[in-house]
């Protein structure tokens, strides 16, 4: 049994906290945040009968671990990061693997010294309609891509502690804390793209704080194109997470939570989502729970994961960087 430290028990927390639920194999035994009972996941780990820490060298000192979830804020990651490798810890540390492909290299650097496992929980890569999507482009049962369209629209999230989200230094507002999925798909898939350019708005309202923020992303490969779409935008927009893939032979989309094939459903043997709200803008689907299973199998086997290497998530923000560089202003 794996034994697993929680670091950070804010929104995102909750959907670990389920996966942990859900698998045999690991168990949360202690977590730590700085807001204490105050913390906004700490309902979900309540009645768990484990210590909550406010500090988390409080934590580390006190419990006996084999590895610790890190589910804090992005500009926190390489810090938590470096101390929990230092410590002797496996590391799950939430996407995006940090703010910036310089500091992404240092917790590299920190996992190669340790001989830990380290991984970036790219959820989408453990996502069934987007794995289906992997799997046929693999497989050319549609032929080869044609053009690829990806969007993730959201509301702004004034949810976060401190309002960190907002900060676009913090959090890199939607290039770097959203659109990232689906760039982090696309290069998963498909590597570095030949040609990059970006139409960028990052609107500031009061003390610099990003409002109405979004990008529209353009990569250019070989033969094919896409194009992947990401917002924060001031209105009562429900999330939504969609693809419009087409082939030379066919198309794939998934609309809501519908994936379909050339306008045929496709059974996904998706689990239905946990009970209760996640707060954020986010479902508690299987992905979270696939991810960490995966990685707790990882450990268990003695080899580092393959499916979401911290060095391609090193890879997919210095995308970003390069989407930024050449991005247009608007």
């Amino acid at each position: 049994m794996i034994r697993v430290g929680l670091i950070g028990v804010g929104g995102i927390s909750r959907v670990h906290v389920r996966g942990y639920n859900e698998i045999d194999t690991a168990k949360l035994v202690a977590a730590a945040d700085v807001r204490g009972e105050d913390a906004k996941g700490f309902e979900n780990i309540k009645d768990m009968g484990i210590p909550l820490y406010t500090s988390v060298d409080e934590m580390l000192a006190n419990e006996e671990l084999d590895m610790v979830d890190i589910c804090v804020p992005t500009y926190l990651h390489t810090e938590m990061v470096q101390k929990a490798l230092a410590h002797g810890l496996h590391v799950l540390c939430e996407k995006p693997v940090s703010g910036t492909s310089e500091e992404a290299a240092q917790a590299i650097e920190a996992a190669k010294k340790a001989g830990k496992c380290y991984m970036v929980a790219h959820v989408v890569r453990f996502m069934k309609p987007y794995m289906y999507l992997k799997k046929l482009v693999e497989s050319g049962e549609l032929g080869k891509p044609v053009h690829f369209m990806m969007r993730r629209l959201s509301s702004i999230p004034r949810w976060s502690f401190e309002d960190w989200m907002r900060d676009a230094k913090k959090s890199g507002a939607t290039p770097i804390d959203l659109s990232i999925h689906d760039i982090d798909f696309i290069y998963d898939v498909f590597g570095e793209p030949k040609d990059v350019s970006a139409v960028y708005r990052a609107m500031t309202g009061k003390e610099g704080f990003a409002n109405n923020d979004y990008v529209t992303s353009h990569l250019i490969y070989d033969d094919f194109s896409v194009d992947i779409t990401g917002t924060w935008y001031n209105c009562e927009l429900p999330f939504s997470a969609e693809f419009l893939a087409i082939f030379e032979n066919g198309y794939a989309e998934l609309r809501g939570k519908k994936l379909t094939v050339n306008g045929e459903e496709i059974d996904l043997d998706t689990p239905k989502e946990s009970e209760g709200g996640t707060g954020i803008n986010i479902t508690s689907g299987s992905g979270y729970t696939d991810e960490i299973a995966y990685f707790v199998s990882c450990i268990e086997s003695g080899k580092a994961p393959e499916r979401a290497t911290p060095e391609s998530a090193q890879g997919t923000v210095r995308l970003v960087e390069r989407i930024l560089a050449n991005a247009k202003r608007v």
